[in-house]
């Protein structure tokens, strides 16, 4: 009897056989599409394999090694496994719904499981860490991250590796990065799972936790494993940067991720291994903490770390201390010396305090710490810790209130934040320098008319105002206005007045204007940050038609000091 006809045969099969009870059970065999003969004149139908018999479709799985086998209750939905190898989901194992409950479609059931062929090309855009092509299948498809089972999809079977498996092994950390946020988004999960669900929150969270402790099948190891022992600085830092990546768990041989530090590297590189042990270590951050109101002094914090967040929680009269800057990642240990080096000020010296210049502030040098306290109230501390982290070599962030961000401006990301900002405050400053041109030179035609202005259109009246207007100017006529060149800093300075010959109506620095010229770095290149040096080169000349205000300010200072 050809295969056909048994299927017609248990398809037909009247419903009252059953071997253990009067129920009639329907054993469904799905086989993928790329496992079947395409040469075989079998209609679609005809591949829909459904027996009562188990025996028959135990026959079926052997000759298929990657069919799948379930037992149904009702022929329609075994004919759906079947055919598509998902359940309805009106269909609840052992339990009876009444009729009048209406039952909720998942919406994961518009997700079709992708073919093996799917899954080596999705393989592909991963190991070559195309991120834009692997956000849109993901999103297209959920079931390419997630299994029909809440767990991690298998992409490569044997090993068992999932999409992040496959990440680390390439050396993706920006791939590792987007596909962890993607698996931990409750927008993902809620367009996988659709509005019955209560908390997408939790979901997320369990399916992080699986992607980043999952281990493989060869040697039981998870994606920590794979980055540490292949000596992937940069994927270490990504994966451990989740608070849920478990840092302690044994593969086969019983070895956590820190006893195989780049044991499958080709050379010995004693400094990649000192660098991940650091990460593998728990990492923590030394803080500035200050107050909202400035009313108390700014405190440096204990250390502190994911696993042992700081406590800042005070009583309701004290006013509330937030972080402000903080330097890290470190270990325990060298967050202690950190902070007992940041803290304690050098010996005082009898001889009077000489003020630091701006080369001997960017020094790394301990005897600098106590000037710079001094001569800054509002960053000297984070000036020094700034300068700290620089010896040290580890990460440095500070709160800035115009960007209302932390940011470094030392690095490439820090600086890109500034040049954005200053971008838009040039483009703004042009804007109102133009209309205020134009303001006046349509009062000065109406004062000297003295007629009713002509109904024009305002586009058309603009740009003759704007007509006789240049932003270029002679080299001559550059250095005679040098003085009164504007410049545009963080949104605490004053507005420049037009009228610049009184020198006290002049915009001057703020602290917040030296705080964030003493933050950036002194060599800026003009073509990358074309807006932070024009500011820079504004700030300097700033400075020196303003010295004399600031050397009567120094004198005063340096008064109230000595005399304290």
């Amino acid at each position: 009897m050809g295969e056909n006809e048994q299927t017609s045969q248990a398809l037909h099969m009247p419903y009252g056989n059953s071997n253990t009870s009067n129920e009639t059970i329907f054993h469904a065999v799905y086989i993928p599409e790329e496992n079947i003969d395409s040469s075989s004149e079998n209609t679609i139908k005809e591949n829909i394999r459904v027996y009562q018999d188990k025996t028959e479709a135990l026959k079926v799985i052997k000759e298929f090694k990657t069919g799948r086998l379930k037992s149904f209750k009702k022929q329609s939905e075994a004919e759906e496994y079947a055919k598509t190898g998902f359940e309805k989901t009106n269909y609840v194992n052992n339990t009876s719904i009444p009729a009048t409950v209406p039952v909720v479609e998942e919406k994961s059931n518009n997700f079709k499981a992708p073919r093996s062929q799917e899954l080596v090309c999705f393989r592909k855009l991963i190991k070559d860490g195309d991120l834009c092509a692997v956000k849109t299948t993901v999103w297209g498809n959920p079931r390419y991250l997630i299994g029909s089972g809440d767990t991690p999809a298998i992409l490569q079977e044997g090993c068992r590796y999932n999409a992040l498996h496959i990440a680390v092994r390439a050396d993706r950390p920006d791939m590792c990065e987007l596909l962890l946020n993607t698996v931990g988004n409750a927008d993902f999960i809620k367009l996988l799972y659709g509005d019955e669900y209560r908390s997408y929150v939790d979901r997320a969270q369990i399916m992080l936790d699986l992607y980043l402790n999952t281990p493989d099948k060869g040697l039981n190891e998870t994606p920590l494993h794979f980055a540490v022992k292949f000596g992937l600085k940069d994927v270490v830092r990504v994966l451990i940067s989740y608070p849920c990546c478990i840092k302690t768990i044994p593969n086969k041989y019983k070895q956590l991720p820190i006893d195989i530090i780049c044991s499958r590297t080709c050379q010995e590189d004693e400094k990649l291994k000192k660098e991940i042990r650091l990460l593998l270590e728990d990492q923590y951050y030394v803080p500035v903490l200050r107050s909202d109101d400035n009313s108390l002094q700014p405190m440096i914090g204990e250390p502190f770390s994911p696993t042992s967040p700081l406590s800042l929680v005070t009583d309701p009269i004290s006013p509330r201390l937030e972080v402000r800057a903080f330097a890290g990642p470190m270990t325990k240990s060298r967050a202690l010396e950190f902070r007992k080096k940041w803290k304690t000020p050098p010996r005082l010296r009898m001889t009077p305090i000489k003020r630091a210049t701006d080369d001997e502030c960017n020094m790394v040098d301990a005897s600098n710490n106590l000037v710079l306290r001094l001569q800054d109230a509002e960053k000297g501390l984070e000036r020094v810790g700034r300068n700290l982290a620089e010896e040290y070599q580890v990460s440095w962030k500070e709160y800035w209130p115009f960007l209302n961000d932390f940011a470094d401006f030392r690095t490439t990301e820090g600086l890109m934040k500034l040049e954005k900002y200053l971008e838009h405050k040039f483009q703004d400053q042009l804007f109102h320098y133009y209309r205020q041109i134009s303001n006046e030179n349509m009062t000065n035609f109406t004062e000297n008319s003295k007629t009713e202005l002509p109904a024009l259109d305002e586009i058309d009246y603009l740009c003759n105002m704007l007509q006789p207007c240049s932003l270029f100017i002679s080299n001559n006529q550059d250095e005679n206005n040098e003085d009164e060149v504007e410049f545009f800093t963080p949104p605490s300075s004053p507005h420049s007045t037009i009228d610049s010959s009184d020198d006290e109506m002049q915009s001057v620095p703020t602290q917040l204007d030296y705080a964030v010229y003493n933050a950036v770095s002194t060599s800026i290149n003009s073509t990358t940050y074309p807006n932070i040096y024009h500011w820079q080169h504004n700030m300097q000349v700033a400075m020196q038609r303003d010295i004399h205000r600031t050397n009567n300010t120094q004198t005063i200072r340096r008064k109230l000091i000595l005399t304290s």
